[in-house]
C-alpha cells in the first residue's frame, strides 16, 4: 500500500467516525431548555460527569443554588419519576467511573454545598487497581465512605465497563499516538488464551471494530497468533522507533492481511457470550455484596443503553432501573415495553444552559461541540 493509499484510508476512517457522530447526534432528543426555554412540567435533569475539576463543578453547583436548584438523592429522582410529582427546581447529579478525580475533587466540593449525587462505579477497576498500581480509579474503601457519607448513592456501571469486538474489519493498530490519545476503557476486551484482558494493548495490537459489551449482540474473537505476529513485527523492527518511518501503517497492514488469509478469527458461541453478558451483572452484584454490603438496584450503561436482553437481564439480576445517555432519552418513551424503567442523562456541559441568572447560551455551546465532536467516536466503534 502506497502512503497516499494509507493516507487515503485513514481518512476514510476518520470520515466513518465523523458520519456515525453526526448520526448519533441526528437521534439524540435534546431538552427544550438547552435551547432558552423554560423546564417542561416535573422535569427533572440528570447530568453526568466523568473526570471532575473541582474548580469546574464548584461553578456548577454555584449556578445551581443561585437559582434555587436542589439536587436530589437516586432515590428522591426515582420516587418523583414514578409518583410524577415535582420537587420543585431540582436535578440529578451523576458521576460515572469512580475515578480518583471524584474522590479527591468532587467528593470535598459535594460536602462543602451539601449536595447530593450518585455515583456509577465499575466494579472490575477497583478490584484491579490495587494489585496493578494503577492510579486511575478509586479504592473500595473511598468508595465505601462516599457511600457512609449521606450525600453520595453508589450504584453499578456494569463490572468491566468493556467493549468487545464485533467484525473483523481492521479499523486501527495500537500506536504510541492512540495509546496517549485513547482512554483505558477505549481499547476493547482482547483474548490471552483463555483469558480476558482489558486496558491498553501492546504496541502493534490490531484493533477490529468494536461496541459496548452491553450493547452488544455477538462477539468476534481475534486470531492470537496473527495479534502476535503484528506485535512481534513492531518489536522487532524498533518497537516505537518502527512508528516514526513512513509507511509503517501500510507495512503493517500488509502484514496483516497476507497472514489474516491463513490465520481467521471466530464468533463467541452464542452460550458463551450470554455467560459473559450475565457475569457483568452477577460479578457487580458479588462486589457490591463484599464491599459495600448491598447489592445494587440501579445501573448506569457505559456508553450507550444496552440492548434489550441485557435489560431483562439487568432485571433478572436485581437492577429496577437503568440511565443511559442523551442518545437514550427516546427510551424513557418506550420504557413501559422494556424490562425495566429507562432514563436518559445530559453530560455536564449542558447544566449551566438550565433556566436562571447567568444561564449560558446556545450558540456558545455549539462552537465548542462542533470544535470537538471528530474526537467524539470512540477508537473502533
Amino acid at each position: 500500500m502506497s502512503p497516499r493509499c494509507a493516507g487515503a484510508v485513514r481518512f476514510m476512517i476518520q470520515l466513518a467516525r465523523t458520519a456515525r457522530t453526526l448520526a448519533r447526534i441526528a437521534r439524540t432528543r435534546y431538552p427544550a431548555f438547552i435551547a432558552g426555554a423554560p423546564l417542561a412540567r416535573n422535569e427533572i435533569p440528570v447530568f453526568t460527569y466523568h473526570d471532575v475539576e473541582a474548580e469546574d463543578l464548584t461553578q456548577d453547583l454555584e449556578f445551581l443554588h443561585v437559582n434555587g436548584y436542589r439536587t436530589l438523592s437516586l432515590d428522591e429522582y426515582l420516587h418523583a419519576r414514578s409518583t410524577r410529582r415535582s420537587p420543585g427546581r431540582a436535578v440529578l447529579l451523576t458521576f460515572d467511573d469512580a475515578r480518583k478525580s471524584f474522590w479527591s475533587a468532587a467528593a470535598p466540593t459535594l460536602r462543602a454545598f451539601e449536595a447530593h449525587a450518585t455515583l456509577f462505579a465499575p466494579t472490575h477497576w477497583m478490584d484491579s487497581a490495587k494489585s496493578a498500581g494503577d492510579d486511575l480509579f478509586m479504592s473500595w474503601e473511598q468508595v465505601s465512605a462516599c457511600a457512609q457519607s449521606g450525600l453520595v448513592d453508589v450504584q453499578s456501571h456494569a463490572h468491566r465497563h468493556a467493549l468487545v469486538f464485533t467484525s473483523p474489519q481492521l479499523v486501527d493498530f495500537a500506536s504510541p499516538w492512540s495509546l496517549a490519545r485513547y482512554d483505558v476503557y477505549d481499547w476493547p476486551m482482547r483474548r490471552c488464551g483463555e483469558d480476558d484482558v482489558l486496558g491498553r494493548p501492546p504496541l502493534g495490537s490490531p484493533i477490529y471494530r468494536a461496541a459496548p459489551l452491553l450493547s452488544a449482540t455477538r462477539r468476534y474473537l481475534e486470531n492470537e497468533e496473527l495479534t502476535n505476529a503484528c506485535r512481534e513485527y513492531v518489536l522487532d523492527n524498533g518497537a516505537d522507533e518502527f512508528f516514526r518511518r513512513p509507511r509503517w501503517a501500510a507495512r503493517l497492514r500488509r502484514l496483516h492481511d497476507e497472514l489474516a488469509r491463513a490465520l481467521r478469527g471466530q464468533w463467541l458461541a452464542p452460550s458463551r457470550f450470554t455467560a459473559l453478558l450475565e457475569s457483568e451483572f452477577e460479578r457487580s452484584r458479588s462486589a457490591f455484596l463484599r464491599h459495600l454490603g448491598y447489592a445494587p438496584h440501579c445501573i448506569a450503561y457505559p456508553w450507550m443503553l444496552g440492548s434489550r436482553y441485557s435489560l431483562e437481564l439487568a432485571r433478572r439480576h436485581g437492577l429496577r432501573t437503568a440511565f443511559g445517555v442523551a442518545l437514550d432519552y427516546g427510551a424513557e418513551r418506550r420504557s413501559a415495553r422494556l424490562p425495566i424503567p429507562v432514563y436518559g442523562r445530559l453530560k455536564c456541559d449542558w447544566l449551566r444552559f438550565l433556566p436562571g441568572e447567568r444561564r449560558m447560551n446556545l450558540g456558545q455551546a455549539v462552537r465548542r461541540k462542533l470544535a470537538g465532536f471528530a474526537g467524539v467516536q470512540h477508537l473502533a466503534h
